[in-house]
């Protein structure tokens, strides 16, 4: 039996909103906020305890974080994850003995695009301008993402890419 609370988002939840990126799709479950920088959503708090205090996998597995020295500690940066490979994001808001250890706020496990798991084949595709005021640069900034990913029976692949430049102050 499993006891716990768990919220999830999915690819078509995160694709019907204007969200940036991952950290601002998961604002949008109960218990969760977010940390910006640069008018974008970068890390995450669960249950009033700071980003530090999460657990942050992708398909079980522990992702790495930047070093206390440069403001990171054990904080992830959901900004460097392209949410177009992304099928959903799981939040385990409670201690779970299947989970690994070390979420003391949350785990927060990212689920990536499973070839075998899709009919046929997925495509998705997008472009954006993105105006933003916070730089002196000016110009409009071009963002892309896609994914493909093909399931022939005994076999599949996934690809995703994302591309986004800007300039800050």
């Amino acid at each position: 039996k499993n006891v716990g609370v768990v919220d999830a988002i999915s690819a078509e939840d995160i694709g019907k909103f204007p969200d940036g990126n991952l950290a601002e799709s998961l604002a949008r479950l109960v218990g969760v906020t977010t940390e910006r920088s640069n008018d974008e959503g970068t890390k995450i708090s669960v249950r009033g305890l700071g980003p530090e205090f999460n657990l942050v996998t992708l398909n079980g597995r522990s992702m790495p974080t930047v070093p206390g020295r440069y403001v990171g500690g054990r904080s992830f940066n959901f900004g460097d994850i392209a949410s177009p490979g992304i099928s959903a994001v799981e939040v385990f808001k409670a201690g779970n003995l299947t989970l690994p250890s070390g979420g003391i706020g949350s785990t927060v496990n990212m689920v990536t695009t499973r070839p075998l798991n899709v009919d046929g084949t997925l495509r998705s595709f997008s472009i954006a301008g993105v105006e933003d005021t916070t730089s002196e640069a000016g110009g409009l900034p071009v963002e892309g993402a896609m994914l493909f990913a093909t399931n022939r029976g005994r076999w599949g692949f996934s690809v995703s890419a994302a591309y986004q430049e800007r300039t800050n102050q």
